[in-house]
């Protein structure tokens, strides 16, 4: 080794023993850049977690972005894809020109691992990523694209199109190898370590058992605000957000807050969101709400990669787990059994068969996207689905009225039932519309017919009841958006629901429709001559 790179590592160890973590990660990121090997680059990714300290950025993203500052990558990759695919194209052209980074290689390779957006639309968003995916010198970073490229489906329209372009690069990733690492750098990079260790250590709240211990008390009784304010204090006094999140969630729950602490309850979900999940972070999509300061309801990342399936069984049984009210998403199956989930409420699109489902005894909301004959058997047993009042589910047309009538449904306080109208027929919608007829004999509050002519874009229209003390009703007749064959279906749908309708009578009626012209006259016309609110 030459005496200039022996003073170099020198300097490293002295700025690390210091505390100067800026200097220790540009002095990393230089060997990194001459010498490409990932335990450098390890290191390059927890000093720059250090030096950005969780802390949100300083400007817009972009004004930051726009000059090359390494002390600040690491907070512009967490927020990269805060705007979604359309934003982050512009983000990701700004950071071709920055210098080499392992961070970077890294962020790029976890998105093929576990795609963030898998429409045609987002297709755009892969186009500027692949730029940076060629410019790969991370050794760590161009394996992980080669393991996600054997693991795509390329039956799959999303994982076919990945493929393609990870193939384009093959021969670049296959050529990335770490380079030869000295004695003495792996020296200083223990050096380094042991600071990292050190500070972290120092850095750790006086009473971090109180507050481990006060932790597991509000998981293991997740309804206590009492031991949650007990721990707020212990964590506020060590400086941790959770402590500060839970001190305003609470105080929101006796006052309104203004709007600085508004912000600021937004400013720490959004800046503190690995603290706050910790190995949960990387299973669940961006929009997480936390309640009194811990998560509560949270949708599953969806993908058909094995990595993805992986990481989510792994967090099974997490105690972090013990506060969430509401999950959404498939690949939930080992999450949801665990005896852990003491607060789950509600659930949407699970894994978890009926049986399992109805033997529940604190569910209330159930969201059910697939028809089921099972679904009848359930409804008419009294033992079933005990505490459920809110329930959106998908029938068959033929399955429909006897479900209406059933137990179940009498004790819901809310319900939307889902059905599928296929082709030309006439026959099937005016069935269907038939049902409409049924609602002043059903006790359910608030009600809702679904008429579906495209399961996977949801083109539909819809009629929703809600009944008063009275007994009077309301209803609001409405259509999504949807292509010119369907909306001419629709359009007969809703002249079919609106004569049923007004044979009840209702006490109020609203149109809102999203028909377009050629399709809406026909429908606004009859919506006026029964004396009905148009809205569109």
């Amino acid at each position: 080794m030459s005496k200039k790179s022996e003073s170099k590592e020198a300097a490293l160890v002295a700025a690390a023993g210091s505390g100067e973590w800026g200097t220790v990660l540009a002095g990393l990121l230089d060997a990194w850049r001459a010498a490409p090997h990932r335990e450098l680059a390890d290191r390059v990714v927890s000093v720059g977690a250090k030096v950005s300290g969780g802390q949100p950025l300083s400007g817009a993203w972009e004004a930051v972005a726009s000059k090359p500052d390494a002390a600040v990558l690491s907070a512009l990759l967490d927020t990269l894809l805060d705007k979604g695919s359309v934003k982050a194209r512009p983000r990701l052209e700004a950071l071709e020109g920055w210098p080499m980074d392992p961070r970077i290689d890294r962020w790029v390779a976890d998105r093929y691992a576990d795609p963030p957006f898998t429409s045609t639309g987002a297709r755009p968003f892969w186009t500027r990523l692949a730029p940076l995916a060629r410019r790969i010198l991370d050794a760590r970073a161009a394996e992980s694209l080669v393991k996600a490229r054997a693991g795509y489906d390329l039956a799959v329209a999303h994982e076919e199109f990945l493929a393609a372009h990870l193939d384009r690069i093959s021969p670049q990733l296959d050529a990335v190898k770490d380079t030869a690492l000295s004695a003495d750098t792996r020296k200083m990079l223990t050096v380094i370590d042991a600071a990292l260790r050190t500070e972290a250590e120092a850095a750790k709240p006086a009473r971090s058992a109180d507050s481990a211990t006060l932790l597991a008390q509000v998981l293991a009784k997740p309804e206590d605000d009492e031991a949650r304010a007990v721990l707020a204090d212990v964590l506020l006094e060590a400086g941790h957000p959770r402590g500060e999140l839970i001190a305003l969630q609470l105080e929101a729950a006796r006052r309104p807050l203004t709007p600085a602490e508004v912000k600021r309850e937004r400013q720490l979900i959004k800046t503190a969101r690995k603290e706050l999940l910790g190995p949960l972070d990387g299973v669940l999509k961006p929009d997480c709400t936390f309640s009194r300061g811990f998560l509560s309801h949270a949708a599953l990342k969806q993908g058909n990669s094995r990595a993805l399936e992986s990481a989510i069984e792994k967090t099974a049984g997490h105690p972090l787990w013990a506060t969430v009210e509401h999950l959404e998403g498939e690949g939930d199956y080992d999450i949801t059994t665990h005896e852990v989930m003491r607060s789950l409420r509600s659930l949407a699109h699970t894994d978890v068969g009926l049986e399992a489902l109805a033997a529940m005894p604190q569910l209330e909301a159930l969201v059910d996207g697939s028809a089921s004959d099972e679904w009848l058997e359930f409804a008419r047993a009294k033992d079933a689905f005990p505490r459920l009042r809110e329930l959106d589910l998908q029938v068959y047309p033929r399955q429909a009225r006897e479900f209406l009538t059933s137990p179940l449904v009498a004790r819901l306080e809310r319900l939307q039932v889902r059905m599928s109208l296929s082709g030309h027929d006439p026959s099937g919608a005016e069935s269907s519309m038939s049902l409409l007829a049924l609602v002043p004999k059903l006790k359910v509050p608030e009600l809702t017919f679904r008429m579906v002519r495209h399961d996977g874009n949801d083109w539909s229209s819809g009629y929703h009841f809600v009944r008063d003390a009275s007994g009077r009703l309301s209803v609001r007749v409405f259509t999504t958006s949807m292509n010119e064959p369907h909306e001419a279906l629709v359009q007969g749908d809703v002249l079919r629901g609106l004569d049923q309708i007004a044979r009840l009578e209702p006490a109020s009626l609203v149109v809102a429709h999203q028909l377009r012209t050629g399709h809406r006259k026909a429908v606004e016309q009859r919506a006026r001559k029964l004396g009905a609110t148009l809205e569109s």
